[in-house]
């Protein structure tokens, strides 16, 4: 009986010694993958007025003037992974304006993503935000203005008299 009880604790320690090696990977991958999928990084970012001919920004900055029909967002990427979904979301003081949602081809690259209204008339003078998410991370945002027009007057300065 002694040899049997020697045989069932042996094989009672085998098994418990595989489970905690199989718990050590399931937890070893998990973790590398959430990793990996936090990795997306921006390394370069620009507000502009529009790109060149060669894809580099022009009119750079975070106030735009008044009239401007358009707003580029450009950015560098890397560590991204191939089918990682990356989301650009436009807001107008703090109100969801616009949508976009790309998935990625390389690890690397540039993109550029345009504000443009639909019209093509002027875009609405006000605080701007956008964000950048990768994956259902947020991962950037970035803030800039479009001015009002000279004879707009903001409506925060505007009396009214009963």
């Amino acid at each position: 009986m002694d040899g049997k009880k020697r045989r069932h604790s042996g094989y009672l320690i085998l098994v418990g010694l595989l489970v905690l090696i199989l718990m050590a990977g399931i937890s070893w991958t998990s973790r590398s993958n959430n990793i990996i999928a936090g990795s997306f990084t921006i390394d370069e970012i620009q507000i502009c007025e529009e790109l060149d001919e060669e894809m580099k920004p022009v009119g750079i900055g975070r106030n735009m003037p008044a009239g401007s029909q358009q707003v580029c967002l450009w950015f560098v990427y890397s560590r991204g992974r191939r089918g990682d979904s990356v989301d650009i979301t436009w807001f107008l003081n703090e109100r969801m304006i616009q949508g976009e949602t790309l998935r990625l081809a390389e690890a690397h690259g540039t993109r550029a993503f345009y504000l443009i209204k639909e019209d093509a008339s002027p875009l609405d003078a006000g605080f701007y935000s956008v964000f950048i998410s990768c994956n259902g991370r947020e991962k950037w945002m970035e803030n800039f203005t479009v001015d009002a027009a000279s004879g707009d007057v903001p409506m925060e300065n505007v009396v009214i008299w009963d």
